[in-house]
């Protein structure tokens, strides 16, 4: 059952930071050439937000909780624990709240006003970027985590 879950983690980590990478080297240079590229590039977010941050940040929350139980460190016990296992994971945690409140306000504040003015579709544009480098982050302490913290 672990090995499924665990599948299940890297098929959701895979959506959320490979949508990410997609919208900024594939989708975001080919859109750019289009007038008014900034209403199809919500559309398309708006699409991906769905998938790409609410059901999949949904489900690395959820997995992430069991695979914690399966490698021992339960949730109540993250923040209290002084190993270095522990220590990375509590850092991956803390990355992961930051990036939900990112995605939400990116998603559903920045994003579907970026078309107003020129401040919001950087704003919207910056925080994407920090939440995709938020996520590779988060990835490579993952990495640290299999081999033991």
């Amino acid at each position: 059952m672990k090995e499924v879950i665990m599948t299940i983690h890297i098929i959701a980590a895979s959506l959320w930071v490979g949508g990410m990478l997609f919208m900024v080297l594939v989708l975001s240079p080919y859109v750019r050439k289009l007038p008014d590229f900034v209403h199809h590039f919500q559309e398309v977010g708006k699409r991906y937000s769905f998938w790409g941050t609410f059901v999949s940040l949904t489900v690395l929350f959820l997995t992430g909780l069991y695979n914690m139980n399966v490698m021992g460190v339960p949730f109540t016990k993250v923040f209290s624990t002084n190993t270095v296992y522990a220590h990375t994971l509590s850092h991956k945690l803390y990355l992961f709240f930051i990036t939900v409140v990112i995605a939400v306000v990116h998603d559903y504040v920045l994003g579907l006003r970026a078309h107003k003015s020129e401040r919001l579709r950087i704003l919207s544009a910056v925080a994407g970027v920090i939440n995709l480098i938020l996520g590779i982050t988060i990835i490579y302490l993952a990495v640290r985590l299999r081999f033991g913290g």
